[in-house]
């Protein structure tokens, strides 16, 4: 009988010495979904038991096992939730299995997330700024032409061969598209139509490449 007062002593005692052995995670990190596409945005949340300092650290590590710099996170609240600015596009972002990892007041968490392709056309958001550049006559048409080139390239815009068309009086980019430009940059019309635009342009030999 003895035995057995001593031992439910002695776990009463470390329960009072290590309280947070039993509890639960400190600090959290998750994402909204399991699985992104190609135009979505990344929404994670960061849930902590208590404020102790104002910064998080977060390193984003991509499906080759490539890990960004440190990302500062600000933490105000006991939950914060946060959405990256720009959508995934292929040309930033490789397919496959990504991990956010966050530390916090010494301690850690990790979660995971698969980035996947719908097939539906992203724009990387640099072109878009540039977009922006030529419908202000900022930059010449063969500067827009060298960024829509590089969506080709890269298969963002998919041109077959056989589609090609080399008869064309165009000397220029026509003034229409500055205008579904204009209204693409506002989020009027989005990438799959303008990029729906481009490619008449090319198969018709508007746009050479």
């Amino acid at each position: 009988m003895l035995k057995i007062a001593t031992v439910v002593t002695l776990s009463i005692m470390l329960l009072a010495i290590v309280p947070n052995a039993f509890s639960e995670e400190s600090i959290k990190i998750s994402t909204d979904k399991e699985v992104y596409y190609y135009g979505d945005y990344l929404t994670f949340t960061i849930e902590i038991s208590e404020l102790s300092e104002e910064i998080a650290i977060m390193h984003i590590t991509d499906a080759n096992g490539k890990s960004s710099s440190a990302i500062p996170i600000g933490v105000i609240d006991v939950s914060t939730t946060l959405t990256s600015p720009f959508p995934f596009d292929s040309t930033t972002y490789p397919q496959g299995k990504y991990t956010l990892d966050i530390q916090y007041a010494g301690e850690s968490s990790f979660t995971e997330f698969f980035l996947e392709d719908s097939g539906k056309i992203v724009i990387p958001i640099w072109i878009k700024d540039l977009g922006k550049m030529w419908v202000q006559d900022l930059i010449s048409d063969d500067d827009f032409i060298k960024a829509i080139e590089f969506l080709i390239k890269n298969n963002i815009i998919e041109i077959p061969e056989n589609q090609f068309s080399s008869e064309s009086n165009e000397s220029n980019v026509p003034e229409w598209i500055k205008t579904t430009t204009k209204w693409w940059a506002q989020g009027i019309v989005s990438d799959n139509e303008f990029g729906q635009a481009l490619e008449y342009l090319i198969k018709n030999g508007v746009i050479k490449v």
